[in-house]
């Protein structure tokens, strides 16, 4: 029931917040922000190609251990929890997290499946997908499947992570 809880109130915000930046970007006459129910899906095409190029950005970073290039797809003040269930909000608390995580388990391996997208508005995307780990040598063994979801914002023509979640799951059966 708690995680349940958690879930809500954490979609919530990310709703909340969505909103509150959707109106403020519309008070300020930003003609560039469509209303959501305009959005094509030539346009919903186009966004997810953008998203898609920086999540290989991430991909690539990620493999090539490069905790400086992974934490630059983030906001400056991005807000993340990960499978250690520890908050990192920042760059620099979000570069250390990915250092620590690729001395303590350098053979952990992440890959993304089922990726689903809900346009909140042209510039903040939120994500959701199953997440596969495997090559973790820390004892005990955490589990191998996972889920995550991730807020995407577009500032000046650049697609960033502001808000992540990732979570093992259980019991370990997705179909």
């Amino acid at each position: 029931m708690y995680k349940f809880n958690l879930l809500t109130i954490t979609t919530a915000i990310i709703l909340l917040t969505g909103c509150a930046i959707t109106n403020k970007a519309a008070k300020s006459g930003d003609k560039s922000d469509k209303k959501l129910g305009s959005l094509t899906d030539s346009f919903k095409n186009k966004i997810n190609k953008e998203i898609d190029s920086m999540v290989e950005e991430w991909d690539k970073a990620a493999a090539n251990k490069d905790a400086n290039s992974l934490s630059k797809l983030y906001t400056i003040n991005a807000d993340i929890l990960h499978y250690d269930n520890i908050q990192h909000v920042g760059r620099e608390s979000i570069k250390q997290h990915f250092e620590k995580q690729f001395i303590s388990d350098p053979d952990l391996k992440k890959a993304f499946s089922d990726h689903q997208r809900i346009f909140v508005t042209p510039k903040i995307v939120i994500e959701t997908a199953k997440s596969h780990i495997t090559g973790s040598k820390i004892i005990p063994t955490p589990p191998t499947r996972g889920r995550y979801t991730a807020t995407y914002i577009k500032i000046e023509d650049r697609w960033l992570i502001v808000y992540e979640r990732a979570w093992w799951t259980w019991p370990f059966k997705y179909d």
